[in-house]
């Protein structure tokens, strides 16, 4: 028998700290601290690796910030009412496999539930599981941008599996005119590269999507190579791989006999017709949240691309498809590899905050780039009330965050309540990202409502 009528869920996006949170007092924070506390179920993903630099080596094509965080930052969030964690991103191999396997000792050090990471493929992809008084909950939690080397590797009888995150795999198919389509065949022929094609699989050696009825220009070795087909339109369509997409359903099936509340995670940051860190959807992401739903799930979180995104109501369940950052710090990382400071052309004089900076500030001072733009630093914190005996959703309130978008380096990054004009405008944007969906988002003071 459960305690309560109803159970409630609330769901953060990207947290990316390395500095202390209890310390803070004032009245916005503490009323961003006193919703995650307050629901039975809080969940928020955690985009960082919990080492100290000593565990692992930094990975010569991290995407963007290398990130680590004292290890402590994960008592900081238990500390807010973060009863688990999604870790399935695109910086986990930031420090190779040693800051993955850091990562995990140091959550399992703690008791903390967390989904996605895992010594092998089996364990990333294993369901974790939170008592709470309303019911069992758990998350699954997966990542379709992937950095190469980053999949969790398949244990055998023979040879053990690799530390790694659970993957959405994408196929992804760049659309081009039958004209367009004979260009690249002569290009590729002209190089010489279908004599190589032939002459590796002579060999014995793989080539890749040499069995689909897709074309490759450079497939001479195994990886991601772009991939052609012809049609009507141009246009990039992605798709998740079917054995992920079955493997996350087969998760989904078997919490779904094991506990009452079952949530799925995705991080990613890819948007529609290849674009990224926008606001878009892609379809990939529509059909595989829609899935989740189907086969029981009973919330889908989305995050990854930094920014808001639409909510939809799919069979009586919310799907969230990008909750945006909750805690953005990634400007305070402590030390760099020398890879960041080659990127912006820097030399080995510089320090951590002259990468920033270069990464941030254009010549004449101003923000560029999306770390300049305010919908950067804003997103929402939506809690979830759910009948217990029928399971169904009643309702969903929506609570503005800002994160310090005007504030300095060191103060900015932080979720604060957002209020007035701030909350207005987020909420605004949110209307806006769910009406393609139909979802009717109601404006009460500050905060938004979902009524089911």
């Amino acid at each position: 028998m459960r305690n309560r009528d109803t159970f409630t869920l609330a769901a953060a996006g990207d947290a990316i700290l390395n500095r202390r949170l209890r310390v803070y007092e004032d009245e916005e924070f503490r009323g961003v601290v006193d919703r995650v506390r307050g629901a039975d179920l809080s969940i928020v993903n955690l985009e960082t690796l919990l080492h100290e630099y000593e565990e692992g080596y930094p990975w010569a094509n991290a995407p963007g910030t290398y990130m680590q965080s004292p290890p402590w930052v994960a008592d900081e969030l238990t500390w807010a009412g973060f009863d688990a964690f999604a870790t399935a991103t695109n910086h986990a191999l930031d420090y190779s496999h040693g800051g993955i396997e850091t990562t995990i000792y140091e959550l399992e050090k703690r008791d903390i539930p967390y989904a996605g990471l895992g010594h092998n493929l089996a364990q990333a992809r294993a369901p974790t599981y939170v008592e709470t008084p309303a019911g069992r909950g758990v998350l699954i939690s997966v990542c379709s941008t992937i950095t190469p080397g980053s999949i969790a590797g398949e244990q055998r009888p023979e040879v053990g599996g690799r530390p790694g995150i659970a993957p959405l795999r994408l196929e992804t198919r760049h659309r081009v005119s039958a004209d367009a389509m004979e260009s690249l065949l002569s290009i590729s022929e002209a190089l010489g590269l279908e004599t190589l094609k032939k002459q590796q699989a002579e060999l014995g050696f793989p080539i890749a999507g040499h069995d689909d009825e897709t074309f490759r220009l450079f497939n001479l070795a195994d990886g991601d190579h772009p991939a052609f087909e012809v049609a009507d339109e141009f246009g990039i369509k992605q798709r998740a791989k079917s054995s992920d997409v079955e493997a996350v359903r087969k998760r989904i099936l078997d919490a779904k006999r094991q506990a009452d509340w079952v949530v799925v995670s995705l991080h990613a940051h890819e948007g529609a017709e290849g674009r990224s860190n926008d606001h878009s959807v892609p379809s990939f992401i529509e059909s595989f949240a829609k899935t989740c739903i189907e086969e029981g799930a009973d919330a889908f979180i989305g995050h990854g691309p930094h920014v808001l995104r639409g909510i939809e109501i799919h069979e009586g369940a919310p799907i969230f498809y990008s909750l945006g950052n909750f805690i953005m710090q990634n400007e305070t990382v402590e030390f760099l590899p020398t890879e960041m400071y080659e990127r912006y052309g820097l030399d080995k004089s510089a320090s951590p905050a002259d990468a920033f900076d270069a990464r941030v500030f254009d010549e004449e001072g101003n923000r560029t780039g999306f770390l300049g733009d305010s919908a950067f630093w804003e997103s929402v914190l939506p809690v979830c009330e759910f009948d217990t005996e029928t399971g169904d959703l009643e309702s969903i309130e929506l609570h503005p965050i800002e994160l310090g978008h005007e504030l300095p380096r060191p103060q900015r990054g932080r979720p604060l309540i957002a209020e007035g004009e701030t909350a207005a405008k987020i909420l605004e944007d949110l209307i806006e990202f769910s009406a393609p969906y139909g979802t009717k988002i109601s404006v009460e003071g500050n905060r938004g409502r979902i009524n089911i």
